[in-house]
């Protein structure tokens, strides 16, 4: 039985020491991607790009929403007075500007979409390329996100992080100074 305990006590020093070095040899880094997107100056000219491109559609649209409104007051106002064909013909020119409305809407809608993936996949292709670069030259073990995005959900995966690992400061200032280079070297030209 004595035996048995000294070689059991054996085993758990060996497996505890190996649990050490292993740790040793561990480096983990968290980082938050949806800060790093928007602490990145590329991100932000890509985000106010697609602003005004929004706003640009919003305001186009305005001008055949003001002609929908108008024709509604004008037969409402006129649809005692008009007979039946003025009246349904009136409607049929409604329907078809909701239409018209309705299509322009969808058409901008998949226009700004397509706009936004090509304008943000790059940008995240390069956030990942630099975390993957960090992790390959610093030797991390693992780095992970902050949180987990599902559509319009960001589910929190770390609850807590120790400043010690969170890297998100250090990718968002090498991003933007990577970003910020080419336009100072062209202002010294």
């Amino acid at each position: 039985m004595r035996k048995f305990l000294n070689g059991s006590w054996c085993l758990l020093v060996l497996v505890a020491a190996a649990s050490f070095a292993s740790a040793q040899e561990f480096r983990l880094g968290v980082i938050d991607t949806q800060r790093v997107i928007e602490g990145y100056e590329k991100a932000k000219e890509a985000d106010n790009e697609l602003k005004t491109l929004e706003e640009r559609l919003k305001n186009r649209l305005k001008g055949l929403e003001d002609e929908i409104v108008t024709l509604e007051e004008r037969l409402t106002k006129q649809e005692l007075f008009l007979d039946d064909d003025a009246v349904r013909s009136a409607r049929q020119d409604i329907r078809t500007k909701q239409e018209e409305y309705q299509q322009r809407l969808q058409n901008g809608q998949q226009a700004l979409i397509e706009k936004q993936k090509e304008l943000l996949e790059p940008i995240i292709e390069e956030v990942k390329t630099l975390i993957e670069e960090i992790g390959e030259s610093e030797n991390y073990s693992l780095i992970l996100d902050q949180r987990l995005t599902v559509g319009a959900y960001s589910i929190p995966v770390a609850l807590y992080v120790s400043s010690k690992y969170d890297l998100t400061d250090r990718i968002i200032k090498k991003l933007n100074d990577k970003y910020n280079k080419p336009a100072e070297e062209t202002e010294k030209q």
